[in-house]
């Protein structure tokens, strides 16, 4: 080694040991936020960035417990009636207070169709918004409506000031733990703390969110030192990393299920017999042993294991290929040609071509076509589409916010990208949504799903297990259930831990 190498080593170490002092994180986004608006966010990795700039009403425990966010204290005075205290001296970053009229205004901002929110079912059961006083309010649903306070967790439903507009998206204002600094599109987004948070202010300086859409290349920055934190690592990714000196490497139970969705509209799709061919043309535990080392866990059904009222026992339609063409032939499908539609974020590119191959063995011919998320989301709202493979988060792990999401038939045209729409399915989800917690509501979510796997609007294929790999002096992060939902309020980077270079 030259002593040129050297002086450039001693720097980089100097730098890193400095940054690490300076107490500011980076980590990655594998493609670049939508809005930093809460509210028009059409994604998890916007949400990763939102959650620090703003606060939700309530927020969920390490247990999956609702605990106190912006409101302190909640009850029901009436079956009807949720009753919210909010917290008291919370101001906006701009210097504005936080009161029941702000809370309000953003509430019927989200419901609201001219917002064009992705999460604006997570409030459309709210009849009325009544301000009791500048600290109290009641959200009013007839009939009672249980998931509402799990709702208000999800970081859609986060509060933005009175007034917001769509420059929001571009120059956001919260109150949450961190203030927006900048965004260049496309390279990073930078905040930093905010000294007069009203849960005190965080540890950490700041964060920067580099945007590197490659796992690979995420990878790379990751082992060079260019980055404290990486989420969502592929199996041999993790693999490759154990043993790696000052890396700390963790799994956690996920709440996102991928599935394969069809769009029972579609004049092949449309025949239960093919979506039945499809099912047993896919041997969903070899697609677990082979590509995940342990890092998934073969489907129960629509929900993942984490989230309440989940199935319990394993998906009984067996992978028969013989099955499978036979279904085919009777429904006179043999040869068909089909789109299969994803996004390029996923990781799930092995996933569609094993989905592929299985499919192809079957007589389906399917197309792969990987689009940026916003024009998947174009393509897999419209009544076009064919097949989608992607992931659902069920960030509330309560039953209701995934299966109404994903499968209400209120939701076609929006969320409920597989167009189904079924009278006893949504009577289900509708009886849950009534009913206090308890054997009734288990019985009418456990059928809902047990209904769901039966027509087989959306077929799931694994359930995640959550990855993430840090170095050695971040400490305190929290991950409640997925990456989308990282809380770095009680982060710090130990200066003598190893650090991870700003850019």
């Amino acid at each position: 080694m030259t002593r040129g190498m050297r002086l450039v080593g001693v720097m980089v170490l100097a730098l890193l040991s400095a940054l690490a002092a300076a107490q500011v994180l980076v980590t990655a986004l594998p493609l670049n936020p939508t809005s930093l608006d809460p509210h028009r966010a059409i994604e998890g990795y916007s949400f990763m960035v939102t959650n620090q700039l703003y606060d939700t009403l309530l927020r969920l425990g390490a247990d999956g417990a609702i605990e106190p966010g912006l409101a302190v204290a909640w009850s029901r005075p009436e079956p009807t009636v949720l009753r919210l205290e909010l917290r008291r001296g919370v101001r906006f970053h701009d210097g504005r207070p936080l009161d029941a009229a702000a809370v309000a205004a953003s509430l019927r901002r989200l419901a609201d169709p001219a917002t064009g929110a992705r999460g604006a079912f997570l409030v459309a059961t709210i009849d009325d918004i009544v301000v009791v006083d500048d600290h109290t309010l009641d959200l009013v649903s007839d009939p009672p409506f249980v998931p509402l306070l799990a709702n208000l967790t999800f970081p859609a439903t986060a509060i933005v000031p009175p007034g917001a507009g769509p420059e929001l998206g571009r120059a956001p204002v919260g109150t949450g733990p961190f203030r927006f600094v900048a965004w260049r599109e496309g390279e990073v987004v930078e905040i930093a703390a905010d000294p007069d948070y009203w849960g005190g202010a965080p540890a950490l300086a700041g964060v920067h969110y580099r945007v590197i859409p490659e796992a690979a290349a995420r990878l790379i920055a990751f082992r060079a030192g260019d980055l404290h934190l990486i989420h969502d690592l592929a199996a041999d990714a993790f693999l490759a990393l154990e043993g790696e000196p000052g890396v700390a490497l963790g799994r956690y139970p996920s709440d996102r299920t991928t599935y394969l969705g069809m769009n029972v509209e579609h004049p092949v799709l449309g025949d239960p017999r093919v979506r039945s061919a499809i099912a047993h043309a896919l041997d969903r535990q070899l697609l677990v042993d082979a590509l995940f080392s342990g890092l998934a866990l073969p489907p129960v059904g629509p929900l993942s294991p984490l989230v309440r009222y989940a199935l319990d026992a394993p998906d009984d339609r067996p992978y028969d290929p013989a099955r499978a063409r036979e279904l085919l032939r009777e429904a006179g499908a043999e040869g068909t040609r089909l789109v299969l539609d994803m996004a390029t974020d996923g990781g799930l590119e092995d996933v569609a071509q094993y989905v592929q191959a299985a499919l192809a063995e079957i007589g389906l011919r399917v197309e792969l076509r990987i689009h940026e998320f916003a024009t998947l989301l174009e393509i897999v709202t419209s009544p076009d589409a064919e097949l989608t493979l992607g992931f659902w988060g069920s960030d509330t792990l309560d039953p209701h916010f995934m299966l109404s999401m994903a499968l209400h038939s209120r939701e076609i045209g929006s969320n409920n990208t597989s167009r189904y729409a079924s009278d006893a399915f949504d009577a289900l989800l509708e009886r849950g949504a009534a009913t206090e917690d308890g054997p009734e509501r288990a019985a009418a979510y456990r059928e809902a799903q047990e209904l769901a796997l039966a027509d087989l609007p959306m077929l799931p294929l694994y359930h995640h297990v959550g990855t993430f790999a840090k170095r050695g002096g971040l400490e305190g992060e929290r991950l409640p259930g997925s990456s989308f939902q990282l809380d770095l309020r009680g982060a710090r980077i130990d200066a003598n831990g190893t650090g991870a270079a700003a850019r």
